[in-house]
């Protein structure tokens, strides 16, 4: 049991050394802002793909309490490193890579913490991450183009 808990935060700790040592791109509001709409998509695929269909879930079926620390300490970073490294400036082909690549890193982390019984899949395949990532991670990119633009109009 404590391998289960071992990997996330240490993966999450990482991820927030990354984070505070490295030269930041998004600004401080952006990343609360955006930090939240993460958090929200993930509790809406939740509860869509864990709790009504039972595709997958954390720890144990149904909710589980003890997954809620670590979800906000890792998606809250992978969020902020995602949109932080972002290559904004760049061209399609570039960003199209790095959602590719961040993609391949998503669905590494995936099977590490299947291995730890963080994670669990129940009828969903590692596969479905691979389709499915590259859309969450636009989605977050989309995001902070809306809250970019949100700000510069003053809203």
């Amino acid at each position: 049991m404590v391998a289960t808990y071992v990997i996330p935060y240490t993966t999450a700790i990482i991820f927030w050394l990354i984070i505070i040592f490295s030269k930041k791109h998004i600004t401080k509001m952006e990343m609360y802002t955006t930090t939240f709409f993460a958090l929200y998509f993930e509790i809406l695929a939740n509860i869509i793909l864990d709790i009504k269909y039972d595709l997958y879930g954390y720890f144990d079926k149904g909710v589980s309490f003890q997954t809620i620390p670590i979800a906000i300490l890792l998606f809250s970073a992978v969020n902020i490193l995602y949109l932080n490294f972002y290559p904004y400036r760049k061209s399609p082909l570039i960003q199209f890579l790095y959602i590719m690549i961040c993609t391949i890193i998503g669905v590494f982390f995936e099977w590490v913490f299947l291995q730890g019984d963080f994670f669990y899949h129940n009828g969903w395949k590692l596969w479905y991450s691979f389709v499915s990532y590259p859309l969450i991670f636009y989605i977050l990119t989309l995001n902070l183009r809306i809250t970019r633009k949100l700000k510069r109009k003053g809203s």
